[in-house]
């Protein structure tokens, strides 16, 4: 999952939007660094992916890459899955995603402590681009992948992805209908672990 999907779980469970959205760039115990409110969005966030990349429909996903791409398939599912959130995002919540994003940034930028530089740009520039509502968009996902291949040459592989990811959009749809109703419900039972 990314951005949108952490956002949307953490709604879904009452939980901490910042937390959930930094997570990706918080290394270590979160709880020495932020308050337990976003430590714990931290660590669902963190269960999040955990619990995706384990689950066995997406384990069979990750073989419709190529060897050369299936290192770096992951990361390109968790941008696709965003996609058909967006696409498919009146079936998840009751209001626009306009108005969920909007309301997200409100949350989000409330927090403002001990915030990673890499983080603070990223957000800024997520929020003035658009781009959890541009993932409605299937050539946004090409977008997002070449942007991140050019800014980590380790994982240049996600550049080839595009196509991949063309050639089996209606099963990586059919999957996403699978998975994420699935996900959602681990996440709200992980969630009332941590109360």
């Amino acid at each position: 999952m990314n951005f949108l999907a952490h956002l949307h779980l953490a709604d879904c469970c009452q939980s901490d939007m910042a937390g959930n959205l930094l997570a990706d760039f918080v290394r270590g115990d979160p709880y020495t660094q932020h308050v337990k409110p976003v430590a714990d969005g931290i660590k669902l966030h963190r269960f999040v992916d955990g619990y995706i990349d384990a689950m066995p429909e997406v384990k069979a996903c990750r073989y419709l890459f190529s060897d050369n791409t299936r290192r770096v398939s992951g990361i390109a599912l968790d941008i696709v899955w965003d996609h058909f959130l967006a696409v498919h995002w009146q079936d998840f919540h009751p209001y626009s995603l306009e108005h969920f994003v909007q309301y997200a940034e409100s949350i989000v930028r409330q927090y403002q402590s001990n915030l990673p530089e890499r983080y603070v740009l990223m957000s800024a520039r997520m929020w003035q681009q658009q781009w959890l509502i541009q993932y409605r968009e299937k050539t946004s996902v090409e977008r997002v992948l070449m942007r991140m291949a050019a800014r980590r040459p380790k994982l240049h592989q996600l550049a080839l992805c595009s196509e991949q990811i063309d050639d089996n959009y209606d099963e990586l749809e059919r999957v996403f209908h699978i998975v994420y109703p699935q996900v959602i419900t681990a996440t709200k039972q992980h969630r009332l672990t941590q109360r």
